[in-house]
């Protein structure tokens, strides 16, 4: 007895789970925007107080991840510099062992 999923009733499970996903990401898309909606309906402050806020919080945020960057930036400088070092030790220490084999 062999178990051949190629089908009709393989065709219908998958056809059955696309529009299972489908339903879902339709109401997670849904939920999602009356969610944005609403916070916007009820929020403590006017449109333009509230906008002035979100700019200040992704100007913090954009200026975070600057210094973080620039932050990145020096400790990969360091930690390449140490590699380098480490690489020349290495390979000076080859290069000392083939010459005394050679000799």
């Amino acid at each position: 007895m062999c178990n051949n999923n190629s089908g009709p009733e393989s065709n219908e499970h998958s056809k059955s789970v696309g529009k299972d996903l489908t339903e879902v990401l339709i109401i997670v898309s849904i939920s999602i925007f009356s969610g944005f909606i609403l916070g916007l309906l009820f929020a403590p402050q006017s449109g333009l107080k509230t906008r002035k806020n979100l700019i200040e919080k992704l100007k913090d945020i954009i200026d975070r991840g600057k210094f973080t960057l620039a932050e990145a930036k020096v400790m990969g400088g360091e930690l390449l510099e140490k590699g380098k070092e480490k690489a020349s030790k290495i390979s000076s220490k080859i290069k000392g062992k083939n010459r005394a084999d050679i000799n």
